[in-house]
Protein backbone atom coordinates (compact mmCIF):
# COMPACT_ATOMS: atom_id res chain seq x y z
CA UNK A 1 0.00 0.00 0.00
CA UNK A 2 1.06 3.38 -1.06
CA UNK A 3 -0.15 6.07 0.73
CA UNK A 4 1.13 10.04 1.21
CA UNK A 5 1.39 12.07 3.86
CA UNK A 6 1.12 15.96 3.95
CA UNK A 7 0.26 18.73 6.58
CA UNK A 8 -0.17 22.28 7.79
CA UNK A 9 -1.13 24.11 4.35
CA UNK A 10 -2.31 27.33 6.37
CA UNK A 11 -4.13 27.94 3.05
CA UNK A 12 -4.72 31.70 3.54
CA UNK A 13 -1.37 32.63 5.19
CA UNK A 14 -0.70 35.97 5.37
CA UNK A 15 3.17 37.18 5.54
CA UNK A 16 3.87 40.64 6.36
CA UNK A 17 1.13 41.85 4.21
CA UNK A 18 1.50 39.57 1.74
CA UNK A 19 -0.80 37.12 0.88
CA UNK A 20 0.58 33.48 0.09
CA UNK A 21 -1.93 31.76 -0.91
CA UNK A 22 -1.41 31.41 -4.28
CA UNK A 23 1.77 29.77 -3.32
CA UNK A 24 0.23 27.38 -1.46
CA UNK A 25 -2.74 26.54 -4.00
CA UNK A 26 0.49 25.77 -6.31
CA UNK A 27 1.79 23.54 -3.65
CA UNK A 28 -1.50 21.69 -3.08
CA UNK A 29 -1.95 21.37 -6.87
CA UNK A 30 2.36 19.59 -7.01
CA UNK A 31 0.82 17.72 -3.96
CA UNK A 32 -2.56 16.60 -5.82
CA UNK A 33 -0.48 15.93 -9.06
CA UNK A 34 2.17 13.48 -6.74
CA UNK A 35 -0.30 11.10 -5.29
CA UNK A 36 -1.68 10.34 -8.44
CA UNK A 37 1.70 10.10 -10.37
CA UNK A 38 3.02 8.00 -7.78
CA UNK A 39 -0.92 6.26 -7.69
CA UNK A 40 -0.96 6.00 -3.87
CA UNK A 41 -4.12 4.39 -2.46
CA UNK A 42 -4.88 7.65 -0.16
CA UNK A 43 -3.51 10.21 1.19
CA UNK A 44 -3.16 11.79 4.64
CA UNK A 45 -3.65 15.37 5.80
CA UNK A 46 -2.63 15.69 9.34
CA UNK A 47 -4.51 19.49 10.29
CA UNK A 48 -3.67 23.19 10.04
CA UNK A 49 -5.78 22.87 6.69
CA UNK A 50 -6.14 27.38 6.95
CA UNK A 51 -4.19 29.66 8.68
CA UNK A 52 -6.81 31.33 10.06
CA UNK A 53 -10.31 30.38 11.97
CA UNK A 54 -12.10 32.44 9.06
CA UNK A 55 -10.03 31.73 6.02
CA UNK A 56 -10.53 34.02 2.90
CA UNK A 57 -12.73 32.60 -0.33
CA UNK A 58 -9.37 32.10 -2.19
CA UNK A 59 -8.37 30.12 0.97
CA UNK A 60 -11.02 27.85 0.60
CA UNK A 61 -11.02 27.32 -2.98
CA UNK A 62 -7.48 26.41 -3.01
CA UNK A 63 -8.40 23.56 -0.72
CA UNK A 64 -11.24 22.54 -2.36
CA UNK A 65 -9.58 22.62 -5.71
CA UNK A 66 -7.24 20.07 -3.82
CA UNK A 67 -9.53 17.58 -2.74
CA UNK A 68 -11.21 17.91 -6.56
CA UNK A 69 -8.35 17.24 -8.16
CA UNK A 70 -8.00 13.95 -6.19
CA UNK A 71 -11.30 13.14 -6.45
CA UNK A 72 -10.80 13.17 -10.16
CA UNK A 73 -7.73 11.07 -9.51
CA UNK A 74 -9.87 8.92 -7.78
CA UNK A 75 -8.06 9.29 -4.35
CA UNK A 76 -9.14 8.53 -0.94
CA UNK A 77 -8.58 10.88 1.55
CA UNK A 78 -8.65 11.43 5.68
CA UNK A 79 -8.16 15.18 7.07
CA UNK A 80 -8.41 16.41 10.71
CA UNK A 81 -8.51 19.68 12.00
CA UNK A 82 -5.50 21.23 13.85
CA UNK A 83 -5.28 24.42 16.11
CA UNK A 84 -5.38 27.23 13.62
CA UNK A 85 -8.79 25.74 12.20
CA UNK A 86 -11.89 26.04 13.25
CA UNK A 87 -13.15 22.59 13.98
CA UNK A 88 -16.86 23.81 14.19
CA UNK A 89 -16.35 25.24 10.77
CA UNK A 90 -14.60 22.06 9.44
CA UNK A 91 -17.65 20.30 10.81
CA UNK A 92 -19.71 21.97 9.09
CA UNK A 93 -18.56 20.68 5.76
CA UNK A 94 -17.89 17.19 6.76
CA UNK A 95 -20.85 15.85 4.64
CA UNK A 96 -20.34 17.38 1.60
CA UNK A 97 -16.80 16.58 1.42
CA UNK A 98 -17.36 12.92 2.16
CA UNK A 99 -19.12 13.03 -1.21
CA UNK A 100 -16.11 14.04 -2.51
CA UNK A 101 -13.89 11.20 -1.06
CA UNK A 102 -12.53 13.21 2.03
CA UNK A 103 -12.94 11.55 5.52
CA UNK A 104 -12.19 14.83 8.14
CA UNK A 105 -12.33 14.02 11.36
CA UNK A 106 -12.98 17.92 12.58
CA UNK A 107 -14.16 17.53 16.58
CA UNK A 108 -14.17 14.79 19.37
CA UNK A 109 -17.77 13.12 19.36
CA UNK A 110 -18.48 10.64 22.46
CA UNK A 111 -18.19 7.88 19.99
CA UNK A 112 -15.21 6.60 19.98
CA UNK A 113 -15.74 5.30 16.76
CA UNK A 114 -16.26 8.55 14.90
CA UNK A 115 -12.36 8.67 15.29
CA UNK A 116 -11.69 5.46 13.11
CA UNK A 117 -11.94 5.57 9.65
CA UNK A 118 -10.77 3.15 6.79
CA UNK A 119 -10.24 2.82 2.84
CA UNK A 120 -10.51 0.01 1.09
CA UNK A 121 -8.05 0.36 -1.85
CA UNK A 122 -8.19 -0.77 -4.97
CA UNK A 123 -5.44 -3.57 -4.37
CA UNK A 124 -8.07 -5.57 -1.97
CA UNK A 125 -6.28 -4.21 1.08
CA UNK A 126 -7.75 -2.16 3.76
CA UNK A 127 -6.40 0.90 5.92
CA UNK A 128 -7.62 1.81 9.20
CA UNK A 129 -6.46 5.17 10.35
CA UNK A 130 -7.09 6.51 13.80
CA UNK A 131 -7.44 10.01 13.36
CA UNK A 132 -7.62 12.37 16.53
CA UNK A 133 -8.04 16.53 15.04
CA UNK A 134 -5.73 18.94 17.82
CA UNK A 135 -6.91 19.06 21.08
CA UNK A 136 -5.89 22.00 23.51
CA UNK A 137 -5.67 20.71 27.05
CA UNK A 138 -8.97 22.52 27.72
CA UNK A 139 -10.28 20.89 24.76
CA UNK A 140 -9.17 18.13 25.87
CA UNK A 141 -10.65 17.47 29.48
CA UNK A 142 -14.04 18.28 27.96
CA UNK A 143 -13.65 15.21 25.40
CA UNK A 144 -12.40 13.24 27.23
CA UNK A 145 -15.37 13.86 29.71
CA UNK A 146 -17.75 12.94 27.42
CA UNK A 147 -15.97 9.51 26.80
CA UNK A 148 -16.05 8.96 30.30
CA UNK A 149 -12.63 9.03 31.62
CA UNK A 150 -11.61 9.77 35.07
CA UNK A 151 -10.71 13.95 34.29
CA UNK A 152 -10.40 15.40 37.72
CA UNK A 153 -6.62 15.67 37.94
CA UNK A 154 -6.04 16.08 34.12
CA UNK A 155 -5.63 19.82 33.76
CA UNK A 156 -1.91 19.00 34.71
CA UNK A 157 -1.82 16.26 33.03
CA UNK A 158 -2.10 16.35 29.35
CA UNK A 159 -0.24 13.10 28.46
CA UNK A 160 -2.33 10.82 30.60
CA UNK A 161 -5.06 12.75 28.59
CA UNK A 162 -3.71 12.26 25.10
CA UNK A 163 -2.74 8.54 26.00
CA UNK A 164 -6.31 7.88 26.93
CA UNK A 165 -7.65 8.65 23.61
CA UNK A 166 -4.95 7.35 21.59
CA UNK A 167 -5.46 4.24 23.75
CA UNK A 168 -9.04 4.24 21.75
CA UNK A 169 -7.69 4.77 18.37
CA UNK A 170 -5.39 1.81 18.72
CA UNK A 171 -8.17 -0.07 19.89
CA UNK A 172 -9.51 0.48 16.85
CA UNK A 173 -6.78 -1.31 15.02
CA UNK A 174 -7.66 -4.39 13.22
CA UNK A 175 -5.39 -7.75 12.70
CA UNK A 176 -4.93 -7.45 8.42
CA UNK A 177 -5.25 -4.21 8.00
CA UNK A 178 -2.79 -1.12 7.23
CA UNK A 179 -2.91 0.73 11.10
CA UNK A 180 -2.27 4.15 10.72
CA UNK A 181 -2.63 6.92 13.42
CA UNK A 182 -2.79 10.82 12.86
CA UNK A 183 -2.57 13.85 15.06
CA UNK A 184 -1.56 17.01 15.03
CA UNK A 185 0.37 17.43 18.50
CA UNK A 186 4.11 17.91 19.50
CA UNK A 187 6.29 15.68 20.43
CA UNK A 188 9.28 15.62 22.41
CA UNK A 189 12.70 15.85 21.10
CA UNK A 190 10.81 17.21 17.67
CA UNK A 191 12.89 19.98 16.02
CA UNK A 192 10.96 23.23 15.18
CA UNK A 193 11.45 26.01 12.43
CA UNK A 194 11.89 29.52 13.52
CA UNK A 195 8.17 30.41 12.88
CA UNK A 196 6.68 27.81 15.50
CA UNK A 197 8.67 29.57 18.22
CA UNK A 198 7.93 33.24 16.94
CA UNK A 199 4.97 33.40 14.40
CA UNK A 200 2.41 31.42 16.77
CA UNK A 201 0.42 33.59 19.54
CA UNK A 202 -0.19 30.74 22.03
CA UNK A 203 0.86 28.59 24.30
CA UNK A 204 0.11 24.85 23.03
CA UNK A 205 3.93 24.37 23.02
CA UNK A 206 4.23 24.07 26.84
CA UNK A 207 1.85 20.75 25.85
CA UNK A 208 3.56 18.09 24.47
CA UNK A 209 3.93 13.97 24.22
CA UNK A 210 6.51 11.64 24.67
CA UNK A 211 6.77 9.12 21.94
CA UNK A 212 6.44 6.95 24.50
CA UNK A 213 2.67 7.98 24.63
CA UNK A 214 2.06 6.57 21.13
CA UNK A 215 0.71 2.87 20.89
CA UNK A 216 2.78 0.91 19.42
CA UNK A 217 0.44 -1.35 17.16
CA UNK A 218 0.86 1.70 15.21
CA UNK A 219 2.43 0.65 11.87
CA UNK A 220 2.81 4.85 11.28
CA UNK A 221 2.04 7.64 13.04
CA UNK A 222 1.27 10.75 10.64
CA UNK A 223 2.06 14.24 12.99
CA UNK A 224 1.11 17.38 12.00
CA UNK A 225 1.71 20.63 13.46
CA UNK A 226 5.86 21.16 13.35
CA UNK A 227 6.87 22.72 10.12
CA UNK A 228 10.64 21.15 9.85
CA UNK A 229 10.69 17.89 8.26
CA UNK A 230 11.51 15.29 10.45
CA UNK A 231 11.41 11.66 12.19
CA UNK A 232 9.53 12.48 15.42
CA UNK A 233 9.64 9.17 16.87
CA UNK A 234 10.94 5.14 16.02
CA UNK A 235 8.58 2.71 17.63
CA UNK A 236 6.19 3.44 16.46
CA UNK A 237 7.90 5.11 13.51
CA UNK A 238 6.49 8.76 13.46
CA UNK A 239 7.00 11.36 11.32
CA UNK A 240 6.47 15.04 10.58
CA UNK A 241 6.02 16.44 6.83
CA UNK A 242 6.13 19.73 7.51
CA UNK A 243 4.64 23.14 5.67
CA UNK A 244 3.93 22.73 2.23
CA UNK A 245 5.69 26.28 1.21
CA UNK A 246 7.99 28.23 3.87
CA UNK A 247 5.51 30.00 5.68
CA UNK A 248 7.59 32.60 7.67
CA UNK A 249 11.28 33.95 7.81
CA UNK A 250 12.11 31.47 10.38
CA UNK A 251 11.81 28.72 7.81
CA UNK A 252 14.15 30.45 5.48
CA UNK A 253 16.21 27.77 3.78
CA UNK A 254 13.91 24.82 4.97
CA UNK A 255 13.45 22.35 1.75
CA UNK A 256 10.17 21.04 2.00
CA UNK A 257 8.40 17.66 0.66
CA UNK A 258 5.14 15.51 1.50
CA UNK A 259 6.24 11.79 2.69
CA UNK A 260 4.95 8.74 0.53
CA UNK A 261 5.03 5.26 2.84
CA UNK A 262 4.80 1.94 1.68
CA UNK A 263 3.88 -0.48 4.06
CA UNK A 264 1.97 -3.88 3.92
CA UNK A 265 -0.13 -5.40 6.95
CA UNK A 266 1.82 -6.51 9.54
CA UNK A 267 5.25 -5.50 8.08
CA UNK A 268 7.30 -2.25 9.17
CA UNK A 269 6.59 1.05 6.95
CA UNK A 270 9.00 2.63 4.49
CA UNK A 271 9.13 6.48 4.24
CA UNK A 272 10.12 7.75 1.25
CA UNK A 273 10.59 11.69 1.28
CA UNK A 274 9.42 13.27 -1.86
CA UNK A 275 10.67 17.45 -2.36
CA UNK A 276 8.16 20.19 -3.21
CA UNK A 277 9.04 23.06 -5.45
CA UNK A 278 6.29 24.92 -4.91
CA UNK A 279 6.67 28.49 -3.20
CA UNK A 280 8.86 31.19 -2.93
CA UNK A 281 12.05 31.24 -0.77
CA UNK A 282 11.73 33.30 1.94
CA UNK A 283 15.39 34.64 2.41
CA UNK A 284 17.05 36.85 5.41
CA UNK A 285 19.44 39.42 4.12
CA UNK A 286 22.11 41.15 7.14
CA UNK A 287 23.87 44.49 6.03
CA UNK A 288 25.56 47.08 7.57
CA UNK A 289 24.26 50.28 7.42
CA UNK A 290 27.14 51.93 5.28
CA UNK A 291 26.94 48.80 3.22
CA UNK A 292 23.52 49.11 2.20
CA UNK A 293 23.12 50.31 -1.46
CA UNK A 294 25.82 48.49 -3.13
CA UNK A 295 23.70 45.36 -1.34
CA UNK A 296 20.32 46.80 -2.51
CA UNK A 297 21.66 47.09 -6.13
CA UNK A 298 23.34 43.47 -5.79
CA UNK A 299 20.02 42.00 -4.59
CA UNK A 300 17.76 43.71 -6.61
CA UNK A 301 20.05 42.07 -9.64
CA UNK A 302 18.49 38.63 -8.97
CA UNK A 303 15.19 37.34 -10.74
CA UNK A 304 15.36 34.18 -8.46
CA UNK A 305 11.59 35.44 -7.24
CA UNK A 306 13.03 35.38 -3.08
CA UNK A 307 10.87 37.27 -0.60
CA UNK A 308 13.21 38.91 1.67
CA UNK A 309 13.89 40.43 4.67
CA UNK A 310 16.56 42.51 5.48
CA UNK A 311 18.45 43.53 8.71
CA UNK A 312 20.10 46.99 8.82
CA UNK A 313 23.04 46.79 11.39
CA UNK A 314 23.28 50.13 12.66
CA UNK A 315 25.03 51.40 15.96
CA UNK A 316 22.55 52.40 18.36
CA UNK A 317 21.45 55.84 18.35
CA UNK A 318 22.30 56.34 14.10
CA UNK A 319 19.86 58.92 12.03
CA UNK A 320 18.29 56.33 9.86
CA UNK A 321 15.22 58.33 9.03
CA UNK A 322 13.70 57.50 5.55
CA UNK A 323 15.88 53.75 5.52
CA UNK A 324 13.03 51.52 5.42
CA UNK A 325 11.01 53.39 2.44
CA UNK A 326 14.42 53.63 0.48
CA UNK A 327 15.28 49.90 0.84
CA UNK A 328 11.39 48.62 -0.25
CA UNK A 329 11.65 50.93 -3.11
CA UNK A 330 15.13 49.76 -4.27
CA UNK A 331 13.86 45.97 -3.18
CA UNK A 332 10.56 45.43 -3.92
CA UNK A 333 10.59 41.86 -3.00
CA UNK A 334 11.10 42.83 0.66
CA UNK A 335 8.45 42.27 2.75
CA UNK A 336 10.48 43.56 5.97
CA UNK A 337 13.39 46.01 7.22
CA UNK A 338 14.68 46.11 10.46
CA UNK A 339 17.09 47.13 12.60
CA UNK A 340 18.99 45.23 14.31
CA UNK A 341 20.55 47.55 17.11
CA UNK A 342 16.87 48.70 17.79
CA UNK A 343 16.25 44.50 18.18
CA UNK A 344 18.60 43.85 20.62
CA UNK A 345 19.01 46.65 22.39
CA UNK A 346 16.07 45.55 24.89
CA UNK A 347 16.91 47.95 27.61
CA UNK A 348 15.18 50.50 25.88
CA UNK A 349 11.76 51.13 27.78
CA UNK A 350 10.04 51.29 24.58
CA UNK A 351 11.09 48.07 23.66
CA UNK A 352 10.29 46.12 27.30
CA UNK A 353 7.20 43.66 27.87
CA UNK A 354 7.33 44.34 31.41
CA UNK A 355 4.10 46.34 32.09
CA UNK A 356 2.16 45.47 29.00
CA UNK A 357 -1.36 44.79 28.99
CA UNK A 358 -2.36 41.39 27.11
CA UNK A 359 -3.93 44.17 24.10
CA UNK A 360 -0.95 46.34 23.97
CA UNK A 361 1.31 42.91 23.43
CA UNK A 362 -1.38 42.03 20.68
CA UNK A 363 -1.27 45.41 18.84
CA UNK A 364 2.31 44.93 18.82
CA UNK A 365 2.63 41.32 17.72
CA UNK A 366 -0.48 42.30 14.68
CA UNK A 367 1.73 45.50 13.95
CA UNK A 368 5.20 43.34 13.37
CA UNK A 369 3.02 41.08 11.25
CA UNK A 370 0.37 42.74 9.32
CA UNK A 371 0.72 46.50 9.86
CA UNK A 372 -1.77 48.81 11.67
CA UNK A 373 -4.75 46.78 14.03
CA UNK A 374 -7.78 47.10 12.71
CA UNK A 375 -10.78 48.76 14.97
CA UNK A 376 -12.80 45.59 14.86
CA UNK A 377 -10.02 43.05 14.77
CA UNK A 378 -9.20 45.15 18.40
CA UNK A 379 -12.58 44.97 19.61
CA UNK A 380 -13.10 41.28 18.76
CA UNK A 381 -9.79 40.78 20.85
CA UNK A 382 -11.26 42.92 23.82
CA UNK A 383 -14.20 41.04 23.90
CA UNK A 384 -12.56 37.57 24.12
CA UNK A 385 -9.98 38.34 26.93
CA UNK A 386 -13.20 39.85 29.07
CA UNK A 387 -14.84 36.66 28.01
CA UNK A 388 -11.70 34.46 29.21
CA UNK A 389 -11.54 37.04 32.77
CA UNK A 390 -15.13 36.41 33.23
CA UNK A 391 -15.00 32.77 32.72
CA UNK A 392 -12.20 32.66 35.22
CA UNK A 393 -13.41 34.36 37.93
CA UNK A 394 -16.43 32.59 37.82
CA UNK A 395 -14.73 29.17 38.20
CA UNK A 396 -11.53 30.81 41.14
CA UNK A 397 -9.33 29.45 38.50
CA UNK A 398 -6.13 31.73 38.36
CA UNK A 399 -4.26 32.57 35.21
CA UNK A 400 -1.11 30.96 34.23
Amino acid sequence: MRVLHTADFHAGRVLRGYDRTPEIHAALTEIAELAESEKVDAVLISGDLFDTANPSADAEKALFDFFLRLRSAEIPSVAIAGNHDSSARLASVTGLLGWVGVQLVAEVTPRPGDLIRSIQTKGGETLTVGALPYLSERRLVKAADLLGGEVSDWRQKYREGMEFFLGKLAAGFQPGHVNMLMLHATLDGSQPSGSEKTMQFHLDNAYTLSPENLPRAAQYVAMGHIHRPQQAGSAPLAHYPGSVIQLDFGEGGEKKQVNLVEVSPGQPARVIPIPLGSGRELRTIRVPLDQVEARLERESQKKDGALLKVLVEAPAGTATAGLKDRVLSALPSALAVELSALQEDLALPSLKREGLSLLELYERYWHEKRGELPDDQRAAFKEAHEAVQSHVEASGEEVA
